[in-house]
């Protein structure tokens, strides 16, 4: 997946995080939240292989 549709999904799954907390659903809040972990997680790797291909 491209960043950009990364960043997208992890804007949704933030905007989801908040709606079940605030609804009280705290394990549809925890998996939202490991969601949100795993494609920060993705999109930093995306960058440092990014930032190493340019100084390549």
């Amino acid at each position: 997946m491209n960043e950009q549709t990364l960043r997208k999904k992890l804007n949704f799954y933030q905007r989801m995080m908040m709606v079940a907390k605030t609804a009280g659903d705290l394990v549809a809040h925890e998996v939202y939240r490991q969601i949100t972990r795993e494609l920060t997680e993705q999109i930093k790797k995306q960058e440092k292989t990014a930032c190493s291909q340019q100084t390549a």
